[in-house]
């Protein structure tokens, strides 16, 4: 019996074999490595078998090729960019989103603190929130469930509307 694959086995396999299939370098003992591990396990047979189907998609598609002085506009951009540090270049927006989320906070608060409201229950969540007081004489006292059920139904509240409750 094998050992089962973790995730991580798996994992690290599909990497491996994902470098060989770019045509990338790979040490020789990782890819029969892989390959081993591949052969043994259905989910890494199915990405493999996935990967195959993308790329006979990908190859029945039209070649693309850019504008001339396409790579040209590219690689000045780039030079231009790296002569600036990327922090330059970030800072701004960071001071930005620093400062939109102070006045965010403060107008927040403001408005809280200037605009209080009263938490209060309703009535029926009040009724419900206490029900339990109806069992007990005193605060720390036992229940006394017959004298609690019977102020239950005679109180209002528990009355059903267009239904009386007998005893």
């Amino acid at each position: 019996m094998t050992d089962p694959i973790t995730d991580a086995e798996r994992t690290e396999a599909l990497a491996v074999l994902s470098r060989l299939r770019d045509g990338r370098p790979v040490p020789a003992a990782e890819a029969a490595s892989a390959q081993a591990l591949a052969a043994r396990d259905p989910q890494i047979a199915d990405m493999l078998a996935a990967w195959e189907r993308q790329a006979v998609l990908l190859a029945s598609e039209p070649a693309l090729s850019a504008r001339p002085g396409f790579a040209d506009r590219v690689l000045a951009a780039l030079a231009r960019e790296s002569s600036t540090p990327v922090e330059v270049l970030v800072l701004p927006l960071v001071r930005r989103l620093a400062v939109a989320a102070a006045l965010l906070v403060t107008v927040s608060l403001g408005w809280t603190l200037a605009r209080p409201s009263p938490v209060m229950a309703d009535a029926d969540m009040q009724r419900h929130r206490h029900a339990v007081d109806d069992f007990r004489r005193t605060p720390f006292g036992p229940d006394d469930l017959d004298a609690g059920l019977r102020k239950r139904i005679d109180s209002p509240e528990a009355r059903l509307p267009g239904r009386e409750l007998t005893r």
